[in-house]
């Protein structure tokens, strides 16, 4: 068995049913400047031709690795697959309808790692680009809240994953992704990171992705009552497992309690909607 050499980065990718615009962010990959990095690529179960996408791209770069899970797991289990498969000291997160627009994002982020002395430094995240649907773009630089514990304990809307550069050995030190969860495991791992372990996250101004609003599945449609009812098991499940910090954050279990009341509000109109 040949002796792969080492990797510094880890790039996860997990995709379902998106081959019609997975290579925008294939490609985006391949841009880098930094070249020492592996791509894992799970594919969560897709019916469409995603997997043929996938292989062609690794046929043309070894660095390229597919993953295909035999029936759709959820996010959370394909994050842990790839995160299992993955040999770099650093994971980045990048998802199947964004792109990195900086050519140098996965270098400067390596860069802060190398000249932190700081341990406990887990995520260094940056700016974003939002585009709609009408191509029209939002750029969003990351303001670092003045209480991130607070902050996080209530939502995120602050650390956005596909800008997200973090280390291989905390992912596996606090257990990877959480998949109890229905939605929200991404921000879920931020939160155990920062309430749970007190690691710090360092926040570049710089907007280095473009993300896409409101291209098929990727935000969650509030309109139907599955939907609601998964947000609501979400935030009682959060409310219990950090009831203990909740304790010291009121407020910010007040914002989770609104949320679940306003779910609760709009059940009977979904409903209605989908008779």
């Amino acid at each position: 068995m040949p002796i792969l050499p080492p990797v510094w980065v880890s790039i996860n990718l997990t995709t379902y049913n998106r081959a019609h615009i997975l290579s925008r962010a294939l490609n985006s990959v391949l841009k880098q400047t930094f070249k020492n990095w592996e791509l894992i690529i799970v594919d969560d179960g897709s019916t469409d031709e995603t997997p043929k996408v996938i292989r062609l791209f690794s046929r043309k770069d070894r660095r390229i690795i597919g993953i295909f899970h035999p029936q759709n797991l959820g996010n959370a289990s394909a994050r842990n697959t790839a995160l299992r498969f993955s040999r770099g000291t650093y994971v980045a997160f990048l998802d199947d309808d964004d792109e990195w627009k900086d050519k140098d994002k996965l270098k400067k982020q390596l860069a802060v790692f190398r000249r932190s002395a700081d341990p406990n430094l887990a995520i260094v995240c940056t700016g974003v680009n939002l585009i709609d649907a009408l191509g029209q773009i939002t750029p969003r630089k990351v303001i670092p809240p003045s209480n991130l514990t607070a902050h996080i304990l209530a939502g995120n809307g602050v650390i956005y994953s596909p800008t997200v550069m973090t280390r291989r050995d905390i992912m596996l030190y606090v257990g990877g992704f959480d998949t109890r969860l229905p939605r929200g495991v991404d921000s879920e791992f931020y939160r155990t990171c920062i309430v749970k372990y007190g690691f710090k996250v360092l926040f570049l101004p710089e907007c280095t992705t473009n993300i896409y609003l409101h291209l098929g599945l990727r935000l969650t449609p509030f309109s139907s009552v599955s939907a609601l009812q998964k947000n609501i098991w979400a935030n009682l499940y959060l409310l219990s497992k950090y009831r203990r910090y909740f304790f010291k954050y009121p407020l910010s279990a007040l914002t989770r309690l609104k949320t679940i009341s306003l779910c609760l509000l709009q059940i009977p109109r979904a409903a209605l909607k989908s008779n």
